[in-house]
């Protein structure tokens, strides 16, 4: 009879697992066990949810013993592996893994495990082979082709990584993380045409919320506006750079100011943000209906949402707007393509105003840029031109390896074979020996030896990142989609920024911080035109030093470092939009 309600209560549970109530199916999975401590549906499914809520040291504990009851079960040993990885110990992963290929040869899913713990231990090559493998032996596994985007987005693969993550979306069209991959990338495709990124980011948007429903949103008579801002973004993260001296200077007497913060670990940033918002609100372990609910409750009259389609992103309460205006600004560089918000912030250089508007919101064009900036108080003082010392020119790059691609490596191999005596610095935490060799084999296939290149993996030093730029002369963006924190970065250590104007958003934000800063002259038109500008200053050690010992007080004189300036700008649009 315990054997039956047993397997009673198993199947009770795993109708729960089913349908993502992990927590209640590990209660009951706990009872079966209370009942038969070695049962190994329940060991194995309890270890599964444990899993899945990302206790993987319990999931590890309790897998194994399931597997000692049947040792012959190739899921046991997947799942165990899939543990392994996330709890980080690779190499018995790698065991358990190919413990469950000898079971079950041809099994997709021990291949799709097998390349996510070698993309962990950075044998990219390997990685990318076993998630090949596994979209071949199971076509229609939607998270094997989302590993595979993945995988292929390490290799700077862009065209082949949307693919993937499209045929993933495909086969589930609700599959938030693919679709916020997707549209990464393909803001990321030097080709892409601007109306197909936004056309497609639309049809996403649609395929994920386009089912949910929109709740009444009242009219707030409140004595002064009720702003939100939504992130999940609130610790020690780049967009505080911008974000944070709006909060600072934000006028308490006409604005009442609520963060709402999907951080599961608060920092000492969180900590300095939360004091300075009139109110807070730790939304991270909210569903999206307590969080529409609480944004009505505190009568919100503009909604700020801060990620767009980044790592926790609460774009689903937007899309049932509970506020009844809602704005996109900072974290995402294109259009959400939900109707259901308002505006995106821009400015005149980011989106000209004799365009037209783009994506599903009206363009909020502010008249001295997009955004301020603050620098880090433990920014070091400039240091001097590095060629004074080295007697030649070092160019720098610290984007993520992504925004490498073919075309960008092209012209930057042009312009080291049209100044033979420059050498150039990559310098990102990503930058482990296979990415290294990836990037040493691109660069010669464009003409350019491994003697001209200087490699620097950031990854566990301790060294800050504002120390490289004292050894950069000058700072090449990327494109399409321009580095916009990593330019404000440089250009308060004195280097100068060469970029080329795009024809997005996204490619034009550090040009709108070169305009503010009346430094024009370092904004390319063309290729011809960007090679022409490294050039130029390559030759002029002079200027180089004059930048050097000037950028960061022409810098602190723009309106980039009008804190309370931008922000009153902000604020008079906020009213103009509420007719406030």
């Amino acid at each position: 009879m315990t054997a039956i309600t047993a397997q009673q209560l198993v199947k009770q549970a795993m109708q729960l697992h089913q349908r993502g109530e992990l927590e209640q199916a590990r209660a009951l999975y706990a009872k079966v066990l209370e009942l038969v401590p070695k049962h190994p549906d329940g060991l194995h499914l309890y270890g599964l949810a444990s899993h899945q809520l990302g206790d993987y040291k319990t999931a590890i504990t309790y897998i194994s013993r399931a597997i000692e009851l049947v040792p012959d079960q190739p899921v046991l040993r997947n799942n165990l592996g899939d543990a392994l990885r996330q709890a980080g110990d690779f190499e018995e992963a790698l065991i358990q893994l190919n413990t469950a290929l000898d079971l079950r040869p041809g099994y997709a899913g021990a291949h799709q495990n097998l390349g996510s713990v070698y993309a962990s231990m950075g044998d990219h090559d390997a990685a990318l082979k076993h998630a090949r493998k596994s979209v071949l032996l199971d076509v229609n596994r939607p998270e094997a082709w989302f590993n595979l985007g993945l995988i292929l987005l390490d290799h700077v693969l862009l065209a082949e990584s949307a693919d993937a993550f499209r045929r993933a979306l495909m086969l589930r069209p609700f599959y938030p993380v693919a679709a916020t991959s997707l549209l990464y990338v393909l803001n990321l495709l030097p080709d892409a045409d601007p109306a197909m990124i936004e056309q497609e980011t639309c049809e996403v948007a649609t395929s994920l919320f386009g089912t949910v429903q929109t709740v009444p949103v009242s009219s707030h008579d409140n004595e002064k506006i009720h702003v939100g801002y939504v992130s999940g973004d609130f610790r020690a993260h780049a967009v505080n750079y911008f974000f944070e001296p709006v909060l600072a200077f934000h006028d308490q007497t006409r604005f009442e100011i609520y963060c709402y913060s999907d951080v599961g670990h608060p920092d000492q940033t969180s900590q300095r943000l939360q004091q300075a918002a009139s109110h807070w609100r730790d939304i991270s372990t909210w569903e999206d209906d307590q969080f529409v609910e609480k944004v009505r409750s505190d009568k919100i009259d503009i909604l700020v949402d801060l990620a767009g389609y980044t790592k926790h992103n609460r774009l689903g309460v937007f899309a049932r707007k509970p506020a009844s205006c809602q704005i996109s600004w900072l974290g995402f560089p294109n259009t959400t393509g939900l109707d259901t918000m308002d505006y995106r912030i821009v400015d005149q250089y980011t989106a000209a105003t004799n365009e037209a508007g783009s994506g599903s919101e009206e363009l909020l064009r502010l008249a001295h840029g997009f955004a301020c900036f603050r620098p880090p108080v433990h920014a070091p003082p400039v240091q001097p031109a590095p060629v004074i010392k080295n007697g030649f020119i070092t160019l720098g790059c610290l984007h993520k390896l992504e925004k490498l691609n073919e075309d960008v490596i092209a012209l930057w191999a042009r312009i080291l074979k049209e100044n033979p005596d420059t050498r150039l610095m990559l310098a990102r935490d990503q930058l482990d020996d296979w990415q290294q060799r990836r990037l040493h084999i691109s660069f010669l296939q464009a003409g350019i030896g491994a003697d001209r290149l200087v490699m620097v993996n950031f990854s566990g030093s301790k060294q800050s990142f504002f120390d490289l730029f004292a050894k950069i002369d000058i700072l090449l963006d990327v494109f399409p989609w321009s580095g916009h924190t990593l330019a404000c970065c440089a250009l308060w250590m004195g280097v100068p920024v060469v970029t080329l104007y795009g024809d997005r958003h996204a490619g034009r934000m550090v040009a709108s911080v070169l305009k503010l800063m009346e430094l024009d002259e370092l904004v390319a038109e063309d290729a011809e035109s960007y090679c022409k500008i490294v050039k130029d200053l390559s030759e002029d050690q002079d200027r180089l030093s004059r930048y050097r010992a000037g950028l960061r007080d022409r810098f602190e004189t723009s309106p980039l470092r009008d804190e309370k300036g931008f922000t009153k700008s902000l604020e008079s649009e906020y009213r103009r939009i509420l007719n406030f």
